[in-house]
């Protein structure tokens, strides 16, 4: 037992079906009241809430900043039209172009003058009394290949 309960919770509590304040209808009702559906059609959309004070908010801020850069750019431009023309400051000369600058400032090396050489044969160079470095390897090639001949001679006769 317990105490004893009022009808709204013996509702609560029962199993029973309680009463319900509708009208159940069919499909044939639904076609008549929202058209009779032939095949699929798509409904419209809701499409976005434009009277939002946050978003008229954020349009007035929008369009703000736009005038504002507008009017900086206009300004900037009638600025330029009356400044005077920049002059880059000249830059500081790399080390390939000091390098380059001083390999044209040095003195290039004076040619000694030729001395005028008669055309020479090697019998006419023999008569100077001065021998040549060229003279003297001809003539130590030229006994080194005698030598030669003569060791191959004595190797064939033994």
């Amino acid at each position: 037992g317990g105490p004893p309960l009022s009808k709204e919770d013996q509702l609560a509590y029962s199993k029973k079906a309680r009463p319900v304040e509708y009208v159940p209808y069919s499909g044939k009702d639904y076609k008549a009241q929202f058209g009779g559906g032939e095949g699929y059609y798509e409904l419209g959309k809701l499409g976005p809430d434009l009277d939002v004070d946050e978003l008229a908010g954020r349009r007035q801020r929008q369009e703000r900043v736009r005038a504002y850069a507008e009017a900086v750019r206009h300004e900037n431009k009638q600025q330029a039209a009356f400044a005077p023309e920049r002059r880059e400051k000249p830059k500081p000369p790399s080390t390939r172009q000091k390098a380059m600058e001083f390999a044209r400032n040095v003195p290039k090396p004076k040619l000694k003058p030729k001395e005028p050489q008669p055309a020479q044969d090697s019998s006419a160079s023999d008569d100077d009394g001065e021998v040549t470095e060229l003279q003297m390897l001809a003539l130590r090639h030229q006994r080194d290949k005698e030598l030669v001949e003569q060791i191959r001679r004595d190797l064939r006769v033994t």
